[in-house]
């Protein structure tokens, strides 16, 4: 694969991988058997093929999963020890996050503003730990405390941690007691701040002998953490020395490619490729183009023959 990006040429199985402004179409037998004694079969060894487009191709959350699990949220976010309406719900991004961020916890009560309030006497304690040493070693960032001695219908109350753009990995979690200090419900999850970075690349599910009228699987692939989103793409030729735009003033567009939506990190899309029936026997490429969430204009390109 051939990429290029912005002052950067790198190789890698056949395809070609441009980070760059899109300006017009530049991209210029067996032994008798034993009756009485007979050895046990060896099981059968089987090979499993990598599924063709993976996704994610890169995961980011890989760290995160191989960590002690935290207990989740309740299911839609409905505490069970509190009365009817009373929730629980995440505040700011999860997961994987890139840059700057506050994150937390909310308690809300969608109870109508004019039922009867509830006493609760609740302390609600929220901690923030960054996990050094690949997350064997905790360090603690922050703790926060809320004495909710009752919330009424149709309000909310929440704590947020800032997090910097810095790469770590960070387990945020939640405790309630009562009055007496009992634990009535312990809740959290991991975080991931990587740095932002942007990197697609293209594979295809065969490179030569294409034959022509047929679909051609593609794999537009998401490397980097940036968000990206597939805008289009169109097919080129080599001729006489150079690239030529196939069927010049149509821009071509993959069967299934307005389904695609927008890429996360290390996210892929499997987009089918149709190769005209009239295609002459030569070397060709697909060009997919994309956008980021800044609006940065990128394109990823690779090669294949037409028997």
């Amino acid at each position: 694969m051939e990429r290029w990006q912005t002052g950067t040429l790198r190789r890698a199985s056949g395809a070609v991988v441009v980070a760059a402004l899109l300006i017009g179409s530049v991209l210029a037998g067996t032994a008798p058997a034993d009756a009485a004694k007979k050895k046990p079969k060896k099981a059968a060894t089987t090979t499993t093929t990598p599924t063709f487009c993976p996704n994610p191709v890169d995961d980011y959350r890989a760290p995160l999963e191989r960590l002690q699990a935290i207990p989740a949220l309740p299911e839609g976010g409905n505490l069970p020890f509190g009365p009817e309406g009373m929730t629980i719900t995440a505040t700011g991004p999860q997961g994987v996050l890139v840059g700057e961020s506050n994150v937390g916890f909310r308690i809300s009560n969608y109870a109508p503003a004019t039922s009867a309030t509830k006493r609760l006497n609740w302390t609600v304690l929220e901690r923030l730990t960054r996990l050094t040493k690949n997350g064997h070693v905790p360090h603690p960032e922050g703790l926060k405390r809320i004495n909710l001695r009752q919330l009424p219908g149709g309000r909310h109350q929440g704590l947020v941690f800032p997090l910097t753009a810095k790469p770590a990995i960070y387990s945020l979690e939640v405790t309630i007691q009562n009055g007496r200090g009992r634990l009535r419900g312990r809740y959290g999850e991991y975080i991931r701040v990587v740095e932002r970075t942007v990197d697609v690349g293209m594979t295809l599910a065969a490179y030569d002998k294409i034959v022509p009228g047929s679909y051609l699987e593609s794999c537009f692939e998401n490397h980097g953490s940036a968000s990206v989103t597939p805008t289009g793409g169109f097919l080129e030729r080599w001729n006489g020395g150079a690239w030529h735009v196939y069927a010049p003033g149509a821009q071509y567009y993959p069967e299934g490619w307005r389904t695609v939506s927008m890429l996360g990190p290390g996210e892929a899309e499997r987009v089918p490729v149709y190769v005209p029936s009239v295609a002459q026997p030569g070397l060709y490429r697909v060009i997919f183009s994309a956008t980021t969430e800044l609006g940065e204009a990128l394109a990823t390109a690779a090669e294949f023959g037409v028997q």
